[in-house]
């Protein structure tokens, strides 16, 4: 296809029949002509988050919606909509676009968000998609929550377990490595990682019994929690033993020599809470996996324990998954 901007009745025709479900705060939609879209949200708080799909090649239009709407609602928010801005390489097909925006369509329409718009377009250099996505809620104004808003003592407590979205990357970027590593059914269920990396429904459930939440993305478990502790002005004690790993990620993390605390995580939620049990309990009732891995406090010093020894933490800017991908 040619560089530039898509055809208006080609984006008529393919992409704009799947913009996700209808919302009625949205009062002006995606259309040719128009660049912006209006949301009336009355007494709520509009909240907003940008993210760029970079590292990912297989189900980028799934982390499209999932990872950006995870930002939002770690605040709090409740998902209403999402703009995108969509880069294609020259070599894409017509028929290749048109799965990409029906895979991000589906993954709006399972999580109740509209596609309002955004820019679509073929750019010189690139070899595979970039996807950049802007997400909008809504919050009422006395629920905001803020990765500032930890406490000293909180507990800290993450869902799921460390190198979430990094697991299923690496099983789709390296499928063929790993069957003959692992076997076909092992690679299959670590791309089903996929499927866990959206926060929404557990930070639905504990929004109410938590000072602050945090997706931990790029930088993992680790990463986000430095990213808190950062935002508060506190420090922290992690139980790294506590940190649970999954059987697959575990297996990945090891043939590949990668660190899982640092990998990429969307999908783990961490939340900082003074009241651990109401919150383990909720996550418990609704299928969950919740495990207390450690606690801020008013020193400012960052410590990881491992098997009775105290580490000082030592940030790592660099998620694994990129220094893996750049080592070849």
């Amino acid at each position: 296809m040619k560089t530039g901007k898509l055809d208006p009745e080609f984006l008529k025709n393919n992409i704009f029949p799947y913009l996700g479900k209808k919302r009625s705060e949205v009062i002006l939609r995606a259309q040719i002509g128009e660049d912006s879209a209006v949301l009336d949200f009355k007494d709520n708080l509009a909240v907003f988050s940008v993210d760029p799909i970079t590292g990912a090649g297989e189900n980028i239009g799934y982390l499209a919606v999932n990872v950006s709407l995870n930002d939002i609602v770690t605040n709090g928010a409740t998902p209403i909509s999402l703009m995108f801005s969509v880069l294609l390489p020259e070599n894409i097909k017509e028929e290749e676009i048109i799965s990409l925006i029906k895979e991000m369509h589906d993954a709006a329409v399972s999580l109740d968000v509209e596609i309002v718009g955004g820019h679509t377009e073929i750019t010189p250099g690139l070899s595979m998609p970039i996807i950049t996505a802007f997400a909008i809620g809504k919050v009422e104004k006395d629920k905001l929550l803020k990765s500032s808003s930890s406490q000293p003592d909180d507990a800290i407590i993450i869902t799921k377990g460390a190198g979430i979205e990094g697991t299923a990357i690496l099983a789709s970027t390296f499928s063929e490595e790993l069957q003959t590593a692992f076997g076909s059914e092992f690679v299959e269920r670590a791309k089903s990682y996929i499927n866990k990396v959206s926060v929404l429904k557990e930070a639905s459930l504990v929004r109410d019994y938590v000072n602050a939440m945090h997706d931990a993305t790029e930088g993992g478990v680790y990463g986000g929690i430095y990213e808190l502790s950062l935002a508060s002005g506190l420090g922290f004690v992690i139980y790294e033993d506590k940190i649970p790993i999954l059987e697959e990620t575990r297996k990945l993390v090891q043939y590949f020599n990668l660190n899982p605390y640092f990998l990429i995580s969307s999908g783990t939620l961490i939340i900082t809470t003074s009241k651990k049990e109401e919150v383990l309990k909720i996550l418990r009732e609704n299928g969950i996996e919740g495990a207390l891995i450690g606690y801020m406090k008013k020193e400012k010093k960052m410590q990881i324990k491992k098997k009775d020894v105290v580490y000082p933490f030592k940030p790592q800017i660099r998620d694994e998954l990129w220094r893996l991908l750049e080592r070849g």
